[in-house]
């Protein structure tokens, strides 16, 4: 079995950014996230966990929001359908 990875995440209000840091330990990951969420201009911090050698996998884990740790909405696996319904099509006018 591979390697865990979190890989910490800025989401912004037209954005979620790009992996901002890797960690080896969720502890990491964590303290990164909670920090992280009370920057300007962030709306939260999610912290997704890899597994290193296994492709396609991926688990969202945690989410901070102001510096607080948030329940984690369940996400479809193939990201098009959320928990709550659709996510909006910026394409769509």
């Amino acid at each position: 079995m591979g390697s865990e990875v979190f890989g910490v995440h800025a989401i912004r209000s037209e954005e979620i950014a790009a992996t901002a840091l890797l960690c080896s330990t969720l502890r990491k990951a964590e303290q990164y996230a909670e920090d992280l969420s009370t920057d300007p201009g962030v709306l939260g911090a999610a912290i997704t966990k890899y597994v290193l050698d296994q492709q396609g996998h991926r688990t969202a884990v945690a989410l901070f929001v102001s510096g607080r740790r948030q329940a984690v909405p369940w996400i479809s696996d193939d990201r098009a359908v959320l928990a709550n319904g659709w996510p909006p099509n910026r394409a769509v006018k």
